[in-house]
């Protein structure tokens, strides 16, 4: 018994061995028919073209087996197919670290760092696999594309010749050398290698559309058309090739063929196939034809009913026709199926920066740049919403993240350029507008930055020229007048700054800058009678414009104060507060009177018979505060400001002076802020406004943001030492102390007395006994 029971035992764990074998044999086996089972669904996919499947298959195979270099490099090639890049990339650097030997996959990573501009480590890689292989044509490739952006032209066609001369069948060869030849300007060549290419591969669209353009150029438009109708009598899908002759007889200014062509391709093109439709739509957009646009893409939707990127086309064809309704009610409905959809969230956040909703249009901007970070436009207008918030610091970043991703980025190079020359950085200022000018040497903006920036570089005839070149390019446009006006008066000739304000004036009646100063030279010429017989003039061609007749009648106002007509100009500060009520002036400039004859106490009791007849009479309570401001009752003069604001919540010289008071009493600075940035929506030309939103920038110790707002003041104001002593102030504070002392200079010259001289002087002389250089 006891030994068949040892007997049994033994049995047992034989057994229980060879079950332990067989799993652990079985699981080796399983492992590796998994790899492979992996490996060969993902080829399967590949062959019939369903890249996302083949790559979770792909990347199923790797995680078993870390080791096959083979599926490290298809997993590379997959990623590509479904546009991924990085992990393109990252698969192939994974391969080459299974096998340094896999000279395909350093091929692909040289391929991509050439895309990327990183020339030095696509170089490195077209040598190494030379040294390995010397006749590898792909590798010879990659060279010569290394060598055309080392600018080393000659030496790129001579690699490409002898690729060809070791495979003269190679099409991509031909190809680019066709392009290198085009490059540098050898038509001749160019064509060879474009018909060898053809003759290599006759189906291939893009030989026959770049020769197509090399005959258009040289006049040979007939050439030019038999070539593309020889392309389309070899395409496999003639639909798919008829957008390209359109497109060449839109080119070639036969629209009526243009759009027989299109129709023809959808016709031709299968049932669920948009896409000639949504070429059609194009083409009407670029004749202008809203409508038939619209019914193209409509017909287009109706096919692909839940197609978003067709919905986003739709609401994009009504923003660019400023059909802005339109366009929200057509993105809202891609965002409430998908709200992470990332067109139509950079389409919406552009709706939003138009309504001024900045805080919805960066949100927007924010996702968009997460998800396509190297899109240059999405970080240009996040940047615009930065810009809205007032977070300028942040938004420079996206501006030069913009023109990094996309150096022609004109737009976003101008707002660089202006904030610079705001900051007075001459020399970063100075590069983009070059920059701009290389670009775009007739751009009316960088040529109006060009001339204040040589200004700043003490380049009068040099900013002249830009001036004149403006006027020149643009004779019908006031703006360039008015700096020409400026650059005149301020090197002493009156005479050519009146012709000039006076040309500007004629122009444009509603250029209010140009009129002040034109008034204001005649004033000081003792023609203060011609400056009013102007003003009187100009109120006639504007009668119809409440803003812009209320500005003139303070403007004539103005001339009586210097004529020392207190009564005329009492009246016509009246009236410009009745002709319109939200500009600042007047309030301002009656507040004055009242103050320089003080009768306070008879100022206020009149306007507080008027609010008792009317509590909405805004001039009245903005009146009243002015009084209490100026009496040193701060607080008073904080609860008129108040109630005025109460009756309309963004009555902007209200939201000035409450700004302005509270800053000034050390109060709520956040508060001040909130107030002052009201008042520069609402007024943003003034440059009192502009003076208060600097001056709480500057309490915050934001300075550069200080200094943007007090330079851009002194553009509407150039000769107020209140002004020009915050300037120089806010570049002493950002140390800067040679702009500093230059702007409290001349705050001194224009005045010893402004409220602030005495710490300007005590400034000036901190400066001048040290500091760092600005």
């Amino acid at each position: 018994m006891q030994n068949m029971i040892r007997s049994r035992r033994g049995v047992f764990a034989a057994a229980f061995t060879l079950l332990l074998l067989a799993a652990f044999t079985g699981g080796c086996a399983s492992k590796e028919e998994k790899e492979a089972q992996h490996l060969s669904k993902a080829r399967e996919y590949v062959q019939k073209g369903e890249f996302e499947k083949a790559v979770i298959e792909f990347r199923n195979a790797v995680q078993l087996n870390p080791h096959n270099d083979e599926a490290y490099y298809e997993l590379g090639e997959a990623y590509l197919r479904v546009k991924k890049g990085r992990e393109a990339f990252q698969s192939f650097a994974r391969a080459v670290s299974a096998n340094p030997e896999n000279l395909k996959a350093h091929l692909k990573m040289g391929q991509i760092f050439l895309l990327g501009k990183r020339t030095a480590d696509a170089r490195k890689k077209a040598e190494l696999i030379l040294a390995e292989s010397p006749e590898n044509i792909e590798a010879l490739m990659l060279l010569s594309g290394v060598l055309v952006q080392e600018r080393k032209t000659d030496e790129a066609i001579e690699t490409l010749k002898k690729a060809i001369s070791l495979d003269p069948d190679q099409f991509k060869s031909h190809l680019s050398l066709a392009r290198l030849s085009l490059l540098k300007g050898d038509l001749s060549q160019a064509e060879q290698s474009y018909l060898k290419a053809l003759a290599l591969e006759p189906k291939a669209r893009v030989p026959y559309v770049e020769l197509a353009t090399i005959y258009t150029r040289r006049g040979e438009v007939r050439k030019a058309e038999e070539l593309l109708k020889k392309m389309l009598e070899k395409a496999e899908a003639r639909y798919q090739v008829l957008p390209i002759l359109a497109r060449f007889y839109e080119g070639t200014r036969r629209p009526e063929l243009a759009e027989k062509t299109y129709m023809e391709a959808v016709e031709k093109a299968p049932p669920g196939d948009v896409g000639p439709l949504m070429n059609l739509a194009g083409f009407h957009i670029r004749a202008r034809n809203y409508e038939k646009a619209l019914s193209a893409m409509n017909k287009a939707a109706e096919i692909k009913k839940d197609d978003p990127g067709i919905q986003v086309a739709i609401a994009r064809l009504h923003f660019d026709f400023r059909k802005f309704a339109e366009a929200e009610k057509a993105v809202d409905r891609v965002l409430a199926k998908d709200k992470g959809h990332v067109r139509a969230n950079f389409l919406k956040g552009r709706l939003s920066l138009m309504k001024r909703d900045v805080a919805d249009a960066l949100r927007r901007f924010d996702l968009v740049v997460r998800e396509r970070p190297r899109d240059a436009r999405a970080h240009y207008f996040k940047a615009l919403a930065l810009l809205g918030k007032g977070e300028r610091k942040l938004a420079e970043k996206d501006l030069v993240k913009a023109v990094e991703l996309n150096p022609r980025l004109v737009d976003a190079r101008l707002i660089l350029a202006e904030r610079y020359i705001r900051q007075g950085d001459k020399e970063r200022a100075r590069e983009q507008v070059d920059k701009i000018l290389a670009l775009a040497p007739n751009n009316i903006k960088a040529l109006t930055l060009d001339g204040g920036l040589r200004l700043l570089e003490r380049d009068v005839k040099g900013a002249e020229a830009s001036y004149l070149k403006v006027v020149e390019l643009a004779p019908n446009r006031a703006s360039g007048y008015v700096k020409l006006g400026l650059l005149y008066n301020m090197t002493k000739r009156r005479e050519k700054a009146r012709e000039a304000f006076q040309k500007a004036v004629d122009l444009n009646p509603g250029q209010i800058d140009a009129l002040t100063f034109l008034v204001s030279l005649l004033t000081a010429e003792g023609k203060s009678d011609q400056a009013l017989r102007l003003c009187e003039a100009q109120k006639k061609r504007v009668k119809d414009n409440s803003l812009t007749l209320a500005r003139i009648e303070y403007l004539q106002g103005t001339v009586y104060m210097a004529r020392k007509d207190k009564d005329r100009a009492r009246a016509l500060f009246e009236k410009s507060i009745q002709t319109n009520p939200n500009i600042l002036g007047p309030y301002l400039a009656l507040s004055r009177i009242y103050v320089s004859e003080k009768r306070y106490k008879e100022a206020i009791a009149q306007h507080e018979a008027i609010l008792k007849k009317n509590p909405k009479q805004l001039a009245s309570y903005l009146a009243v505060g002015a009084i209490y401001d100026h009496l040193g009752d701060g607080k008073k003069a904080e609860s008129y400001y108040r109630k005025a604001l109460e009756v309309k919540k963004d009555f902007g010289p209200a939201a000035n002076n409450l700004a302005w008071n509270l800053a000034e009493r050390g109060l709520n600075i956040d508060e001040a802020l909130n107030y002052a940035q009201i008042a520069k929506e609402q007024l943003p030309d003034n440059p009192g406004v502009m003076d208060t939103l600097g001056w709480v920038y500057y309490l915050k110790g934001r300075y550069p943001s200080a200094i943007s707002e007090f330079r851009d003041s002194l553009e509407k104001s150039p000769d107020n030492p209140v002004i020009n002593y915050h300037l120089g102030m806010a570049y002493f504070k950002n140390n800067q102390p040679n702009k500093a002392r230059e702007a409290l200079e001349k705050a001194l010259s224009l005045s010893k007395t402004f409220k602030g001289a005495r710490e300007a002087r005590k400034t000036l002389e901190a400066i001048r006994a040290g500091g760092p250089k600005g």
